[in-house]
């Protein structure tokens, strides 16, 4: 798993959707601090015996964290953007947590992936359990539009990981948003200011 190997060792990190804490078992062996977030209660209670402590609550809806500000060596957000509504607010308002030299380690479905775009050119858009298009997400991005969102949120990214083809074969990487099945995004927060 790539989120682990960018998140690393000894780190306060918080898990925004940790769902049955399976990062965060993965986390805690690697000697992290780890504070997840789930809205789902019975996810929330298996996910506790891996975390330092679960917030229980819909990553949009929380509207200040106090003790945490300024406090998180990484913010993970792994598959979870995509079930936003507004993922661009959440951006910004997690921002405070980051400590100054915190990051955030972001997975994202591309939804230009090479499988996505045969079907629209087939005159289909259909959801299915491929995760490019998943019943349940609310937002699609592609290479440019994920570099968008983290641009207007306040963050500069460090680095885009590939999964899929491209982040194994050398030749794949000339047409990487058509063999890249996610992305994976370091950011940092930026000098600039936002709301």
């Amino acid at each position: 798993m790539k989120i682990l190997s960018y998140v690393g060792g000894n780190k306060r990190v918080l898990d925004t959707g940790c769902a049955t804490g399976y990062l965060a078992k993965r986390l805690k062996e690697k000697s992290c601090y780890v504070v997840g977030i789930e809205g789902d209660e019975k996810a929330a209670e298996v996910a506790r015996q891996f975390c330092d402590e679960v917030i229980v609550s819909d990553v949009e809806k929380i509207e200040n964290l106090p003790r945490y500000e300024n406090f998180f060596d990484v913010i993970v957000y792994g598959d979870i953007l995509e079930h936003l509504k507004r993922p661009d607010l959440v951006l910004m308002k997690f921002r405070r947590y980051l400590s100054s030299n915190g990051y955030v380690v972001a997975s994202i479905p591309n939804v230009a992936y090479w499988r996505s775009r045969l079907n629209l050119l087939l005159g289909r858009f259909e959801y299915d359990d491929f995760p490019g298009i998943d019943k349940s997400h609310l937002r699609f991005f592609t290479l440019k539009t994920m570099k968008e969102l983290f641009k207007n949120t306040g963050y500069k990214i460090a680095k885009i990981d590939y999964t899929g083809s491209a982040s194994r074969l050398k030749l794949l990487r000339i047409l990487p948003t058509l063999f890249v099945f996610q992305f994976i995004i370091i950011a940092k927060r930026s000098d600039k200011q936002y709301a």
